[in-house]
């Protein structure tokens, strides 16, 4: 039987470097002219709006929090077409590249959060969505694990993310009420065609691969570093699945799931997280590049499968 130190060594690897008279504007109002009068307009709720700054449309947004997570998806927009950064007029720094796929180009944006957290998340999902209507935005970064198969390197993929921090305080303690947003249909589709090409793993060479998870994570503004914290514990009870922890996807979702039903535009989002630690007493930030390498990585195999068609009604 392996040591309790060969078997942490597994999991804890080292690091590594029509215009006719009638105009049909966002959320589906009509102004409609004189000319228009008795005339049926075609209402298309997902077609992607102009993005209201101007800027160069984009077909999906990256969203960043920490600067390893921003230079680890730098890094594989560098290996596409076209690859430039930019400043918007507010100072943050966009980075774009041209992905080639089966449909066409694909063009890809992607920014950097202005702080950790849901609410920074919120307003860059936002900034996003205004500068360059992305049909799909993508959070990439790291996580902590804590399902005892997860190792540090994994990649997880959430298709339903768990937001834990709305509670009641009690005096016995708190009362943890958990919300819960799933990805949307039409991503979810085009992550079943990922696992279908790549299985659960890539290999990278001959020793080495990215194993890949796809499942509920949970997100809220606590950062977790106790293995037997209450909001472990309320995570596996509201779903025994849940891979991992992290703290803006809940915002992320929350910013979308708020506007979906009155805007077109954005069709969903998802994140991407690598495993950096194990929500532990010995979490840091060491592994952060690491994992945030591997999660870019995956995330360069999954773009070419999200160049998604218009839609009609």
């Amino acid at each position: 039987m392996a040591s309790n130190s060969s078997r942490d060594a597994d999991r804890y690897p080292p690091d590594r470097d029509t215009n006719i008279g009638a105009i049909a504007t966002g959320g589906g109002v009509v102004n409609v002219g004189r000319d228009a009068v008795g005339k049926k307009v075609k209402i298309r709720p997902h077609s992607r709006p102009a993005p209201a700054s101007r800027q160069e449309a984009a077909d999906v947004g990256v969203l960043t929090v920490l600067a390893e997570e921003s230079s680890a998806v730098v890094e594989v927009l560098l290996r596409h077409r076209g690859y430039r950064s930019e400043q918007l007029p507010g100072g943050q720094q966009v980075h774009r590249a041209t992905v080639d796929t089966d449909g066409g180009d694909l063009r890809v944006v992607a920014m950097q959060t202005l702080d950790p957290g849901p609410r920074s998340a919120a307003m860059a999902y936002q900034r996003m969505k205004e500068e360059f209507a992305p049909q799909v935005i993508l959070l990439v970064g790291v996580a902590g694990g804590i399902r005892a198969d997860l190792a540090v390197g994994d990649v997880v993929i959430a298709d339903e993310v768990i937001y834990y921090d709305a509670r009641r305080e009690t005096g016995s303690g708190p009362r943890r009420r958990g919300q819960s947003q799933p990805m949307a249909p039409v991503l979810r589709h085009r992550v079943n065609e990922f696992f279908r090409r790549y299985g659960e793993s890539i290999a990278l060479s001959r020793r080495e691969e990215i194993r890949m998870y796809r499942g509920p994570i949970g997100s809220g503004e606590a950062v977790i570093t106790d293995a037997l914290s209450d909001i472990i514990v309320f995570l596996r009870t509201f779903n025994e699945k849940t891979l991992a922890v992290e703290t803006e996807a809940g915002g992320l979702g929350q910013a979308f799931y708020e506007r979906i039903d009155t805007e077109g535009g954005v069709r969903g989002w998802l994140t991407i997280r690598g495993i950096s630690d194990l929500a532990d007493q010995r979490k840091g930030h060491d592994r952060h590049r690491y994992a945030a390498d591997r999660a870019a990585l995956v995330m360069d195999l999954l773009l070419p499968l999200l160049k998604l068609g218009e839609t009609s009604q």
